[in-house]
């Protein structure tokens, strides 16, 4: 089968799959293994969020993504270096250069709020914009990739705080921190209830607002996480 771009007709974002074939019957992503569908001469049309890298974060509209490969086949964990040259990292990089859209699924297994409980959800199609490489959670190099959804790059919107956004604070010792505003936070954020004084001050705040609470805090990222 060769790769496709883009989304197939008759298929909608949100749509359930029950198991990994039937992302194939329905051309979504072409391997009942593989994370990332593609190579280094087409790009990467697709890849499957299944839970198998700890160091992937998912915030809806935002992915921080890692690459294939480096993972012991028998227990999941990271046991080598990722490698640029992998088919699937260099399809990514090969996407992002030209601009490719990426079919996001999400699998039952993904912890993440917009993850199904049974079979792959199709998340709609996702722009690779930067790539680079860290030493991951377990020590060995990995290949990372942060997608944003197209049409929102598309939209272009300016955030305001709201409930269900995620915020950067700056506090007056320029310490900052991440908050989610009345929804249950992704790995590495805090919670703050929409009831707690502290967010009645945050909300409808823009990029640069200075909020008199405490010792003060400058709003210095807003992204949006859940729509509610």
């Amino acid at each position: 089968m060769p790769i496709f771009f883009g989304i197939p007709e008759g298929i909608k974002e949100g749509q359930v799959f029950k198991d990994r074939q039937s992302l194939i019957d329905a051309n979504l992503h072409r391997s009942t293994m593989a994370g990332i569908d593609g190579n280094g001469e087409d790009g990467a049309a697709a890849i499957v969020l299944s839970g198998g890298y700890q160091d992937d974060e998912d915030l809806g509209d935002e992915i921080i993504y890692t690459g294939h490969g480096g993972n012991d086949a028998a227990t999941g964990n990271q046991i080598a270096d990722q490698s640029w040259s992998s088919y699937g990292n260099s399809g990514l990089v090969v996407s992002k250069l030209r601009n490719l859209p990426v079919r996001v699924i999400r699998g039952f297994r993904h912890d993440s709020p917009f993850s199904p409980t049974k079979g792959y959800k199709f998340g709609g199609l996702y722009l690779v914009v930067h790539s680079w490489e860290e030493k991951g959670i377990s020590g060995f190099r990995i290949c990372r990739f942060k997608l944003l959804k197209q049409d929102v790059l598309l939209e272009k919107p300016k955030y305001i705080v709201k409930k269900g956004v995620l915020v950067l604070l700056e506090d007056s010792e320029k310490k900052t921190t991440w908050y989610s505003i009345g929804v249950d936070p992704p790995r590495h954020k805090k919670k703050l209830s929409i009831e707690k004084s502290f967010a009645k001050h945050l909300l409808n705040k823009k990029i640069g607002d200075v909020i008199n609470f405490g010792n003060g805090f400058t709003v210095l990222e807003i992204k949006k996480y859940m729509s509610i």
